[in-house]
């Protein structure tokens, strides 16, 4: 079984169209909607908005469903080269709000024994590469920072960008979601719409003006993704 964690509506709703839901189940304040989607087993449920939401998630998905792929989808800001409609698949990602620096000598973004940055799989980033490819999405391969605040202003990120290169967006759920995957040996992918640009003139207009339509171009590529996976499944 596949999980499938977005934090808002909009970044679901495609990929509900497109699913056969067999049930659904509460746990927590959570609802977990379970059936198929391109023939794939998956789990799909809206986390909401921030870390303490997505890694509540993300731990049910690992410990209750037993899924052995979590994917997380949406929208995120962009930081330049990314601009609004690019998609970005994230090989890495960090905390931008996490720091202990004024107690021992971990690096802003790191918290005690976890690392700094955690990896997405390679091998499901392969795939990944595969199907942006073959569908000719702008797309680009980048850190992605979390955060429980919405980003306007560059400064925002100064600190972790000493220490992580190459961010291209920010949002508030993929870390918690990349570190929880982690701790439970599942593998992740992070796939995320640029709705918005960082200091951009009118970046909070782009996001309302523009969040659905980039939310649903996001949900295309992991529509496209889960049917390369099944067709892996079939080889």
């Amino acid at each position: 079984m596949i999980g499938i964690i977005g934090a808002l509506d909009i970044e679901l709703n495609f990929l509900f169209e497109n699913m056969v839901i067999a049930r659904t189940e509460l746990i927590a304040d959570k609802t977990f909607y379970l059936g198929h989607i391109k023939n794939q087993e998956v789990v799909v449920s809206k986390s909401d908005i921030g870390k303490v939401n997505a890694s509540i998630t993300a731990t049910i998905m690992a410990s209750y469903f037993k899924v052995k792929l979590i994917i997380n989808t949406g929208i995120a800001g962009g930081l330049h080269p990314a601009q609004v409609g690019d998609i970005i698949l994230a090989n890495g990602l960090s905390y931008f709000d996490a720091s202990t620096t004024a107690i021992d000598d971990a690096p802003h973004g790191q918290l005690g024994d976890d690392p700094l940055i955690v990896k997405t799989d390679k091998a499901y980033l392969h795939k990944a590469i595969n199907v942006f490819n073959k569908l000719a999405y702008d797309y680009k391969i980048g850190h992605i920072v979390s955060g429980d605040k919405f980003v306007t202003k560059i400064r925002t990120l100064d600190k972790i960008s000493k220490n992580v290169t190459n961010i291209l967006a920010c949002e508030m759920e993929g870390m918690a979601i990349a570190i929880t995957a982690y701790k439970f040996n599942i593998p992740f992918i992070s796939i995320r719409g640029i709705s918005d640009v960082v200091e951009d003139k009118g970046q909070t207009l782009s996001y309302k003006k523009i969040a659905h339509e980039i939310a649903k171009k996001s949900s295309q590529f992991v529509l496209s993704f889960l049917g390369v996976l099944n067709e892996s499944n079939k080889a």
